[in-house]
C-alpha cells in the first residue's frame, strides 16, 4: 500500500468528512470493498478501504483530521476516486485539491467536476508555484 494521489483540505480550519461516513460511503460506492477501522493511535490512518475483488486493485485511506484522503490507484482510477470524493462534500466553500506524491501539481476539486476535468485542469508546478499563486494557503 502506498500513496499515488492525494485528495487535500488546503487549510487547518476545513475537513472532509470522518472516517465512520468515509467507510459507510465507500461500501455504497464499492459494494464488496474491503473496510478496515485503523486505530490512529497505532496507525497513521483511521480507515482503509481495498477494492472489491472484480475491481482493479487499489485503496482509499482516510487521515485522523478528516483532512486528507489517499489513494494508491492509477491515474484514471485515482481521478474517479477524487471526484467521487468532491461529489460527498457538495459545499462549495470547502476548498479541496488533488495533487500526487511529490505534490508536483494539483487540481482544485470543484463540486460536480469529473474525472475527465480532473485531468484537464491539472496545474504542474514546474509553471504555476502554488506558494505564490495562493500565498493565503501556505503562509
Amino acid at each position: 500500500m502506498g500513496v499515488n494521489y492525494m485528495v487535500i483540505t488546503v487549510t487547518s480550519q476545513q475537513q472532509m468528512i470522518d472516517a465512520e461516513a468515509f467507510l459507510r460511503e465507500a461500501q455504497r460506492k464499492w459494494p464488496g470493498c474491503q473496510a478496515v477501522v485503523e486505530d490512529p493511535a497505532t496507525d497513521i490512518s483511521d480507515a482503509t478501504v481495498v477494492s472489491p475483488p472484480d475491481a482493479p486493485p487499489f485503496s482509499v485511506i482516510h487521515f485522523p483530521d478528516n483532512g486528507m484522503i489517499s489513494t494508491d490507484a492509477h491515474p484514471q482510477v485515482a481521478a474517479e476516486i477524487a471526484a467521487w470524493i468532491r461529489s460527498l462534500h457538495p459545499d462549495p466553500s470547502l476548498v479541496l485539491w488533488y495533487t500526487d506524491e511529490g505534490f508536483t501539481g494539483h487540481t482544485v476539486l470543484t463540486p460536480g467536476i469529473t474525472p475527465t476535468q480532473i485531468d484537464h485542469q491539472w496545474v504542474d508546478h514546474r509553471d504555476h508555484d502554488p506558494e505564490q499563486e495562493y500565498p493565503h494557503y501556505f503562509h
